[in-house]
């Protein structure tokens, strides 16, 4: 009889022990980087955000099946690899070893503007900025984030990238499809009222079918080599463009003096002109032998071979001068009153 009643108090301190570890079952430890929800007989427990999420730190709870403790990742920055996009590995070949096309129930792949095929892989980044929202969205709230995030991450990838060419997606697009990408991802999280936030969504390689890799290569060479030429021509235009501008300016500078040179001369000669024809209509038998005078002594003046020939009528008054250059006779005067030496 004593050894079972010492048994009995055995048992009894055990399932006091017992009682008090379940009564303590409740009490959770909430990591930093996470926040604690209560859940009472499945109705959160609190009346407003502020008392229905709980801090890091030793949470009391009820045990169960009164109190369930979920533990939510808060500040805690959560990524997601998505390949579905990206090309398989150990994928079947041909004869020659080669892959020469995609099975799209084995791998997909987005297809570009202008019809080409692509593929890529993703890594997008995300918090939980609404627990409660979370929570009560879904059934199994942490592999339905990921798993919500994965298919509307490839849904649009594939939808936005027929937006673009494949010469400008594989350069210098890549970033604003991945811009375009994560906000309308956002766009439709918000609309789900999912309680998650995007932080970023990067493209981690991109590019053609591994099938069509080298010609993509040789693709992708013209296009650095027509980039070359355009930024060559463009050199070459800003350089011969001065050159062309300063040429151009000059041109027109030296016809404006020249013009205004001409005119000058122009008016003085007219000027000349008119003086002299109103002393000719006063005078006009002095003034005419005057310029008379003065076309001789040009004449003689200018010529390079002079010679004096005595009239072939044989007048001694009067003699013929021949105004010669390089042996060629130019021209030949014959007057009555003699011959005119340069200084007379």
């Amino acid at each position: 009889l004593k050894t079972i009643n010492d048994f009995m108090k055995l048992i009894k301190i055990f399932m006091i022990l017992v009682f008090i570890a379940y009564l303590f079952s409740g009490v959770t430890l909430i990591e930093p980087g996470e926040v604690g929800i209560i859940l009472r007989m499945g109705k959160l427990v609190g009346d407003n955000p502020a008392n229905q999420i709980h801090k890091p730190g030793w949470l009391f709870a009820l045990p169960r099946p009164f109190d369930t403790v979920l533990k939510i990742p808060d500040q805690r920055i959560q990524q997601i690899g998505i390949r579905e996009l990206a090309p398989r590995p150990n994928l079947k070949k041909n004869e020659s070893g080669n892959i020469s096309s995609i099975d799209p129930t084995l791998e997909g792949y987005c297809i570009s503007g202008d019809e080409n095929i692509f593929q890529t892989s993703v890594f997008v980044k995300y918090q939980i900025t609404d627990p409660i929202k979370l929570i009560f969205g879904y059934m199994s709230p942490l592999s339905m984030a990921d798993s919500i995030i994965h298919d509307l991450t490839v849904a649009e990838m594939t939808n936005v990238s027929c937006r673009f060419t494949i010469d400008g997606l594989l350069t210098k697009d890549k970033k604003e499809l991945s811009q375009q990408v994560q906000r309308r991802v956002q766009e439709q999280l918000d609309e789900l009222d999912s309680g998650l936030t995007l932080i970023s969504l990067e493209i981690s390689e991109m590019g053609p079918p591994p099938f069509l890799k080298d010609d993509f290569e040789d693709v992708q060479s013209a296009y650095v080599d027509q980039f070359q030429y355009i930024n060559k021509a463009n050199n070459n235009r800003e350089i011969k463009l001065p050159e062309a501008q300063g040429a151009y300016e000059k041109s027109i500078n030296d016809a404006i003096a020249y013009k205004e040179t001409i005119t000058a001369q122009a008016n003085a000669e007219s000027g000349k002109f008119t003086q002299m024809l109103k002393a000719y209509e006063q005078n006009p038998v002095e003034v005419g032998h005057d310029l008379k005078s003065k076309t001789l002594k040009t004449l003689v003046s200018n010529s390079g071979n002079i010679i004096l020939m005595p009239d072939t009528k044989g007048r001694q008054d009067s003699v013929t001068l021949l105004l010669g250059m390089n042996g060629s006779i130019i021209t030949k005067i014959t007057t009555p009153e003699g011959y005119y030496e340069e200084d007379d």
